[in-house]
């Protein structure tokens, strides 16, 4: 082909797609629309293997936790049962009843009545079971912790006879059990009963407990409740509830339970499928009992344990995802249940989105416009990344959960500073809110140990930033994780200063709310090496002062599970100094030990050991003696109530203050520290502006590298 030839040709095409530029951006409208067709399937797909992974892990543990408690009570159960006391007891009054024809007023004469009731007692007191009896092969009560109870036929007692003659332990669901005779007075009560065996080993009697279903049995199942409308409840073979839901308020609102707040969901209940959402308004057209059983209790009725995250009607009539198992042995079903539109909220979120975008790209396909806004959002983009303000942008130094930082440098006084600018997806009221709440609260702390905020403002496109200096060290997080648990002497020299930060803010009502070791930095300042720094006052807040609904739910969790005291579970809105004291001292206990107080497989169990577990003592953990006046003031400070902790930072400063240790820690143990870990990490310390570990606080990971080597090598 001639060069002529060529060059016309080339110009020709050139010339078309000038003139043909709308294509671009439909062609592309047209890709992404597949993109995203193919994206948001797979996305479904890892959803709900997700929301599956969570109901049955959440489920399982319901079930492992009903196990332990159900066998220490039957353990407890066949120990009383073989007493030679009570068996003795039992014996002669099963004699009595017999020579009596079982004559009610015999029975409540003989002594051994007496004697039996005072060693039951001491029993049911101690456990805190509601009552005791013992009936005959006949089903006669013989004996019972009330008078009145003696000489009645229990029929729901009648049922349970057969096992218990057979030689087994029982431990009931919640039933309905009327021991005076009248069903009209019957309790809901589970009951745990054994066997009386006479010297021959012939079984002659039954004894029992009376338990209080809201005490263990209901409150394990409550605490597995994933996400604000998950529950885990059980149900017998008829459909019927045999623990409390957690919608009891909502059920007599709606009709399905009566304003009388003594009648419980307990055994009042029928999981069964009302045809509509009733919550939202919707009338049932058949009775109760004549409705059909939803789809898991009918699979778990049927002895099919699954699980279902497509989505089915509740009791209420509410779309939900669910995990169950059926129990043969009790005849009892478990699940584990939460609304669709909480378990997949994000889908949903991210779906909107995704259809938005695809349509507003095949609208802006027929002209220019989409390839306009493209280019002068890029422009724009490109023109705030070079100036904010009075600063001059240098780089990115990295991207966290609300915001990206970069490296910048005053344009007058050339002062090196971290940029932080909330993203765009970030920027509505709340997260606008909490960036400056962060820097007025930051600003207003002037300790040396806290953030120093120098300036903020809005970007042209009006995103908020602010400027902030420029920390020189890594996080407690990345110290331990790299080097494990630190001595006692740099434990406390490094906490006392994280108790300076928070003793002023606590002076002036302020609690941070969310302290970890990713939100705490070892720095390097002004030559001195370990300096403490405070990060991330995002989350605070004034004690004593409600709090603003647009930045946190009172019923919603604030901080970070590993790191949240048991009040921030259970009343995040009666939180104060001493919550952020359980925080320092699991901080510490991190340190001490290099690793979390808690874990679990799943941010419900971290809460549920903050709540009920015992920490294990930090020498224990760490596998080495811990001085004895640090332990216990780390174990002081993760005391589950609150008035057992010390009363602010200021008072825990003052108690590690206190504390003689043998050895010491100072500038010379830090220098050393620092160049040995320079030199066994190099990428961590060459890496300026890397990432800290969790969401991004206020600050860099940055070279102090060479410094370090270069002191070292003056002191060699």
């Amino acid at each position: 082909m001639r060069p002529g030839i060529l060059l016309h040709s080339r110009t020709a095409m050139v010339d078309l797609i000038k003139r043909h530029v709308w294509i671009w951006p439909l062609l592309f409208a047209c890709l992404l629309a597949a993109f995203g067709w193919t994206s948001l399937r797979a996305l479904e797909q890892i959803m709900q293997e997700q929301v599956q992974s969570q109901l049955e892990t959440t489920l399982e543990s319901a079930l492992a936790a009903i196990d332990i408690w159900a066998n220490e009570n039957q353990a407890l159960m066949k120990r009383t049962a073989e007493d030679p006391r009570i068996v003795t007891a039992v014996e002669r009054l099963v004699d009595a009843a017999r020579r009596s024809g079982e004559s009610r007023d015999a029975l409540l004469a003989v002594p051994d009545q007496a004697e039996l009731r005072e060693l039951m007692d001491v029993i049911t007191s101690s456990q805190g079971y509601t009552g005791w009896g013992s009936q005959t092969i006949s089903g006669f009560m013989m004996a019972n912790a009330i008078d009145e109870n003696v000489g009645h036929r229990p029929r729901a007692g009648n049922q349970l006879l057969p096992s218990i003659f057979d030689g087994k332990t029982v431990l009931t669901p919640p039933i309905l059990w009327d021991t005076s005779g009248d069903p009209a007075s019957a309790v809901v009560t589970m009951i745990l009963a054994s066997p009386i065996r006479n010297s021959e080993g012939e079984v002659i009697a039954s004894l029992g407990f009376a338990l209080n279903p809201e005490k263990d049995f209901s409150r394990i199942l409550n605490v597995a409740r994933p996400g604000k409308s998950g529950e885990t409840y059980a149900f017998d073979r008829e459909g019927l509830l045999l623990s409390r839901s957690r919608f009891e308020d909502q059920l007599r609102e709606i009709g399905l339970l009566p304003e009388d707040p003594t009648v419980t969901s307990a055994l009042a209940i029928h999981i069964r499928a009302p045809g509509g959402n009733i919550v939202e308004g919707y009338v049932p057209k058949l009775a109760e009992r004549a409705r059909p059983l939803t789809t898991m209790a009918a699979e778990a009725i049927a002895g099919r344990d699954g699980f279902d995250v497509d989505g089915y009607s509740d009791y209420r009539g509410v779309a939900v995802v669910g995990a169950w198992r059926w129990l043969p042995d009790v005849e009892i079903g478990i699940t584990t249940e939460m609304d669709v539109d909480e378990a997949y909220a994000g889908l949903f979120a991210i779906r909107a989105r995704l259809l938005t975008l695809v349509g507003l790209l095949v609208v802006g396909a027929v002209g220019m416009f989409l390839y306009t806004f493209v280019v002068m959002r890029l422009q724009s983009e490109v023109a705030e990344a070079k100036q904010l303000g009075r600063y001059k942008i240098e780089r990115k130094l990295g991207k966290g959960g609300m915001g990206t930082v970069y490296l910048a440098r005053h344009a007058l006084l050339r002062r090196p500073t971290a940029i932080k600018v909330l993203d765009g997806e970030r920027a509505d009221a709340e997260g606008v809110a909490r960036f400056e709440r962060e820097v007025q609260v930051s600003s207003s702390l002037s300790h040396p140990n806290t953030i120093e905020i120098y300036d903020y403002g809005y970007t042209p496109a009006g995103t908020f930033y602010y400027a902030m200096e420029l920390l020189r060290g890594i996080t407690f997080g990345t110290c331990v994780e790299n080097d494990g648990g630190q001595s006692d002497e740099r434990t406390v020299f490094v906490m006392k200063q994280a108790c300076a930060s928070l003793a002023e803010a606590h002076t002036a009502g302020l609690i941070h709310r969310d302290l970890k070791p990713s939100n705490v930095m070892l720095c390097e300042r002004g030559g001195l090496l370990d300096f403490v720094k405070v990060l991330d006052f995002g989350l605070v807040r004034q004690e004593q002062q409600d709090q603003d609904v647009a930045l946190t739910s009172i019923n919603s969790l604030t901080g970070t599970p590993l790191y949240m005291s048991p009040e921030a579970v259970e009343a995040p809105d009666k939180m104060d100094a001493r919550s952020d004291v359980y925080q320092l001292g699991a901080i510490a206990y991190y340190l001490l030990t290099g690793s979390h107080v808690f874990s679990g497989d799943s941010p419900v169990d971290v809460l549920a050991k903050h709540l009920n577990d015992k920490p294990e003592s930090p020498s224990k953990r760490a596998g080495r003696t811990i001085h004895p006046d640090l332990e216990a003031l780390v174990l002081r400070c993760l005391a589950k109530d609150v008035a057992g902790r010390p009363a602010d930072a200021s008072e825990l400063l003052d108690a590690l203050e206190a504390i003689a240790l043998e050895g010491t820690w100072g500038q010379v143990e830090a220098r050393a520290w620092w160049a040995t870990f320079s030199e066994t990490y190099p990428d961590i310390m060459e890496a300026e502006g890397a990432s800290l570990t969790g969401s991004i606080p206020s600050a860099w990971s940055v070279d102090i590298h060479r410094r370090t080597l270069a002191d070292a090598q003056k002191k060699g």
